[in-house]
């Protein structure tokens, strides 16, 4: 009978461990691997459309091959999902760093690469990969606002494409982020304040957001005093309204504007220190979901959820997460590593 009894409870320990192991190499409950590819763990995913995704990493090149503490250079990788599986697709540009993505459509896929030789905006047209201009250095936001309107910022300067050719202007701001919902509405993020720059199709104004803005916070043993008060981080515009994420100090908030004026909401209770600057993802009904976390340094990766009425869920996501992207009716993706699974996941929930 103990014999008995003893084997079965090895076996059921070994059942145990095999579904842990399951998990710890396939994810978990919360975010299953749908893409085994270590070199995009720290880099970015965007969904462009139901059915239709990349992701963007690098592998590390020479000398830091074979030496862990030796940091670059990059080879520059992309990997395409088709609804069914991610294959990997031919870059154009063999060394350097992806910045800036962005997309219309499938076939209308843009990116920043920066390498020794300056930058390249680099699309992809639903067959090949292709460098269509070469900008400045200091060219490092995009913005597709249509599949023939896209925009690269840079110090105080700005390039526009309308399908055919490109054309130069100067601005007032150096941009840190952008985001359209049109051609004729187009909204910036300053990197040298925090401000907000907005773009009705002829000109560039700056929007006040001094009332909105959160005040900086008392001294504190987990939050210490900013002198430089609020930083701007991210910003998404969608059809709800315009979001726009931050930090001052060691707190997070969210500032708002869907109707008239804009609103500011502390979000460190909620969603926990949003530390990867990533935009506000639009659930398609109405809500958003961000990347938070679960302790003070923002390292513990959680989703976070705000639903239209401003009602909040967060979820610890069981590892570290890198990004996140969807399209309404499509799965919410992201990049990262959970346990010893890395690559891109899928939400379950």
């Amino acid at each position: 009978m103990f014999v008995k009894l003893a084997a079965t409870a090895t076996a059921a320990a070994a059942g145990l461990w095999l579904w842990w192991a399951a998990l710890w190499d396939d994810g978990n409950d919360r975010w299953k691997l749908v893409a085994k590819q270590s070199s995009v763990t720290y880099g970015q995913v965007v969904a462009t459309g139901e059915h239709d995704a990349w992701a963007f990493g690098w592998d590390i090149l020479g000398i830091g091959a074979w030496l862990p503490v030796v940091d670059g250079p990059h080879r520059p990788t992309a990997f395409h999902w088709n609804g069914d599986r991610w294959t990997k697709s031919d870059f154009p540009v063999k060394r350097g760093d992806i910045g800036s993505v962005a997309a219309s459509s499938p076939s209308n896929v843009w990116t920043l690469v920066s390498d020794e030789s300056g930058t390249s905006a680099v699309r992809w047209d639903g067959h090949t990969w292709a460098i269509v201009q070469k900008p400045p250095a200091t060219a490092g936001s995009l913005v597709v606002a249509a599949d023939n309107d896209v925009w690269v910022f840079g110090d105080h300067k700005a390039w526009h494409y309308n399908g055919a050719t490109w054309s130069e202007q100067s601005i007032s701001f150096s941009t840190l982020r952008v985001s359209a919902r049109s051609a004729s509405d187009i909204w910036a993020l300053d990197i040298d304040a925090p401000r907000v720059h907005h773009f009705d199709g002829k000109a560039w104004t700056r929007v006040d957001l001094t009332s909105a803005l959160p005040k900086t916070p008392p001294p504190s043993d987990d939050s210490p005093p900013d002198p430089a008060g609020p930083r701007l981080t991210a910003i998404t515009a969608d059809p709800s309204g315009i979001w726009v994420t931050g930090e001052i100090g060691a707190s997070s908030f969210l500032l708002s504007q869907t109707g008239s004026g804009w609103r500011s909401e502390d979000t460190s209770a909620k969603a926990g220190r949003m530390v990867r600057d990533l935009p506000p993802v639009p659930d398609g009904r109405g809500g958003h979901w961000f990347l938070g976390s679960t302790d003070i340094n923002g390292d513990d990766s959680a989703l976070a959820h705000r639903d239209p009425s401003g009602r909040w869920t967060r979820v610890p996501s069981g590892g570290e997460l890198t990004s996140l992207s969807a399209v309404p009716g499509g799965p919410l993706l992201a990049t990262g590593v959970i346990g010893k699974a890395s690559g891109v996941f899928r939400n379950l929930g």
